[in-house]
């Protein structure tokens, strides 16, 4: 009896089907282990708590946009260290107050201003529902974080409320303890969408112009629609 010399096509189309399988799994293993890094940019309204920035136990304050950029590398199912930068517009508000412009006079402090914030933060992230890798997070997900950042203002001021008054350039630079907590939804196996929540809280009552008349430093808050895009390894 003769045997044939080559193999059946069942076997070839067997062999076949295991290795595209196999190079499926080893892509997808890619993928999953090595798509740590992240980018990411969020717009959104902010306010700054400041002296002359408003009557904040009567929501009587300005809004303004804010910006910010940033790069994530997820170092643990639970961790990532994330690195942030960004520009908020800043300035005073509220009613004119009698009784703080006699104050403000007084001390000699700055009764409007507007300028730029312009912050850096490094901050640990700690996620709520923790993930091996992109591949087989979750639709929604709750993480927070906090660090050490760095914020300098660059700011107009004027010392009367009088449009015609004149301006002064001023700046000032401070540290700053940021808190963040977003809540994100997953668009695809790249890309999240996030609703973000953030305060700098910093060391300084010198970045609006006025000084003392709360009893609190200058602080900066920010919500943000974020959007973030996973990258591609290079190995």
């Amino acid at each position: 009896m003769k045997f044939p010399t080559s193999p059946p096509l069942f076997i070839l189309l067997w062999i076949g089907m295991f290795f595209s399988s196999f190079c499926t799994a080893q892509s997808f293993y890619r993928d999953g282990n090595l798509r740590t890094n992240s980018i990411f940019i969020g717009v959104g309204p902010s306010f700054m708590y400041a002296d002359n920035g408003g009557i904040f136990n009567e929501s009587n304050f300005n809004w303004n946009p804010a910006i910010s950029l940033g790069f994530n590398k997820k170092v643990h199912n639970r961790i990532a260290l994330q690195v942030t930068g960004g520009m908020q517009f800043v300035q005073s508000g509220g009613r004119i107050r009698d009784y703080a412009m006699k104050s403000w006079e007084d001390a000699g402090g700055a009764f409007r201003f507007k300028g730029q914030a312009y912050f850096a933060d490094f901050m640990p992230i700690f996620y709520v529902i923790p993930y091996d890798n992109h591949m087989n997070r979750g639709k929604f997900n709750t993480y927070f974080g906090s660090g050490i950042g760095v914020v300098h203002v660059n700011r107009k001021e004027a010392f009367s409320f009088d449009q015609a008054a004149p301006e002064f350039s001023a700046q000032a630079t401070t540290p700053y303890i940021p808190a963040l907590v977003g809540f994100s939804y997953s668009l695809d196996q790249f890309s999240d969408l996030s609703l973000e929540i953030k305060g700098l809280f910093t060391f300084s009552d010198e970045l609006d112009g006025n000084v003392g008349y709360n009893q609190f430093n200058d602080h900066l808050f920010q919500t943000q629609i974020v959007y973030k895009r996973l990258l591609r390894s290079s190995y």
